[in-house]
């Protein structure tokens, strides 16, 4: 995706009645969630005094799949955050039961705020994720963010085991796409669920190119590269999708659609849900 660095992006949502950069609310709303639900808070760090958490069933069961559901590594792809909010809403007080599920809700709190899509050092959360001989390492682009993921890696890997969502957005597009990560040569069930959830809100991207990835089918199939969502199949996760919904549409459509694909995800472990 194109440099979108010194544009900030707001915009009013009518779901939550703020503003999309306001993080206090977002947390607040995040706070009562994961109460209720009863996940295991673990503060990684922060950045700018806006603190970087992950929550994580309190008990992780081996017999049970693990998923990690991860939002906000670009703070102007705002429609991710809030739509963990909504897919969290939507949740029965019991889910922890029937999944070890992991979340990441907001990965770039200072580039959230600001509205812009990287940190406020200028780095971009979402690269410098690297494998060395199977270790992890950070190199010259590895944020700040990306440097409190790494120090944690063993651990993300064990919750990411069954499958990893990371949810984006294309700020310059008015349709649709995902990347999806399968051992198969082509994309099966796992990544036509995925996308058709998106489709339900949104037209599916042309085939062609974005930023230099050949979209077949509304998707991008096995690209790897030094991302987060990359890096977690590579250190083991079985499946893996990276969604992104347009900016260039409505912010509350963006939610929802957002909400459906989390939705979507975790249907793939627990069917009756």
């Amino acid at each position: 995706m194109t440099n979108t660095m010194n544009q900030a992006y707001f915009w009013a949502c009518d779901i939550y009645n703020c503003q999309s950069n306001d993080v206090y609310l977002l947390s607040a709303k995040l706070a009562t969630e994961i109460t209720r639900l009863r996940f295991n808070q673990m503060t990684l760090g922060s950045v700018d005094d806006l603190p970087i958490c992950l929550y994580q069933s309190s008990t992780l069961k081996n017999d049970l799949p693990s998923v990690l559901i991860c939002a906000g590594f670009h703070g102007e792809e705002a429609a991710g955050p809030w739509g963990m909010l909504h897919f969290l809403q939507q949740l029965p007080d019991d889910i922890l039961e029937h999944l070890n599920l992991s979340l990441l809700p907001l990965v770039n709190p200072s580039g959230f705020s600001n509205g812009q899509r990287f940190n406020l050092f200028g780095e971009n959360p979402n690269r410098g994720f690297v494998l060395e001989q199977q270790q992890p390492r950070s190199n010259q682009y590895t944020s700040v963010e990306g440097k409190l993921l790494l120090q944690h890696a063993g651990l993300l890997a064990k919750l990411s085991r069954d499958g990893v969502l990371t949810c984006h957005e294309d700020v310059l597009l008015s349709a649709t796409y995902l990347y999806s990560f399968e051992s198969n040569c082509s994309p099966g069930t796992f990544s036509f669920s995925l996308r058709d959830a998106l489709a339900q809100y949104f037209a599916l991207a042309q085939d062609g190119y974005i930023d230099d990835c050949p979209v077949t089918n509304g998707m991008i199939f096995n690209h790897f590269d030094s991302s987060f969502e990359s890096f977690l199949v590579k250190l083991g996760a079985k499946f893996g999708a990276c969604t992104e919904t347009p900016g260039q549409q409505n912010f509350d459509q963006r939610i929802l659609a957002n909400s459906a694909a989390m939705k979507a995800f975790i249907g793939l472990y627990k069917a009756d849900y």
